[in-house]
């Protein structure tokens, strides 16, 4: 190695498996967590090397590159990326953004719009004191009752929609970095080391937000799978082109 590299992620159970195991194939590089805006401007400023990044941001970046073969996607229900109804469809008009995902938030207003037809308003989670519907993701929603009116799957409704997997983050490197090659190995060796690894990590967070082991081995290797192909490139695209119009 050139360097020793430093690694971003959020603190989510499902980055996990990309990110748990970088330290040990790769000793002397350092993983940080923070919130996925605080990651694209650290990875944007230099001041790490990669990062597991939501796909809204990278859009939204051209310059950074994705890492090829490596992300977090789901085809059909991802149980943690939720539009959870106080009113059923039909009354929904008022939804509150969830403050972490600008990705998860287009995804909810793209399918509300498009596929349910629906008219409705995106708000700032704060802002509206009774939303309608509010998107939920991560491990807060993957553990949490169902709302009221129920709960729609945002993943699944787009593979109904689409037929296409989603695409929710990517390994994202800066285009100009020197050490391309040698940070998308370290990320492939990572995630192997983290697939083998997934009953321990399902125990780790079985012990720190419940559920059993064999819960969370559900959700990391089945709900949702890291290695992306062709197809998941045609969900990807998919996606940013509804967005961009």
């Amino acid at each position: 190695m050139n360097k020793d590299f430093v690694f971003a992620g959020a603190p989510y159970s499902n980055q996990a498996p990309l990110v748990d195991q970088l330290e040990v194939v790769a000793p002397g590089s350092k993983v940080v967590y923070d919130h996925p805006s605080n990651i694209v401007r650290c990875l944007l400023d230099g001041e790490v090397d990669a990062a597991v990044v939501p796909v809204a941001h990278f859009f939204a970046h051209p310059e950074l590159t994705m890492i090829p073969g490596l992300g977090i996607a789901a085809e059909g229900p991802v149980r943690s990326v939720l539009l959870k109804c106080n009113k059923p469809m039909g009354q929904i008009r008022a939804i509150a953004r969830d403050p972490a995902s600008a990705t998860s938030n287009a995804l909810a207003e793209l399918l509300m719009t498009k596929y349910f037809k629906q008219k409705i308003e995106m708000h700032d989670f704060q802002a509206l004191e009774k939303p309608d519907a509010v998107v939920v993701i991560g491990d807060r929603a993957l553990c949490a009752e169902p709302a009221p009116a129920g709960d729609i799957d945002l993943a699944a409704a787009w593979e109904k929609w689409t037929r296409l997997p989603f695409v929710f983050a990517v390994w994202a490197v800066r285009k100009d970095s020197e050490h391309f090659d040698e940070l998308s190995a370290i990320a492939h060796k990572a995630y192997s080391a983290g697939f083998r690894a997934m009953e321990s990590i399902a125990e780790r967070y079985a012990e720190k937000l419940g559920g059993s082991q064999e819960f969370w081995v559900e959700y990391l290797d089945n709900s949702i799978y890291y290695k992306l192909d062709a197809r998941d490139m045609e969900g990807l695209n998919r996606f940013k082109k509804l967005i961009s119009k």
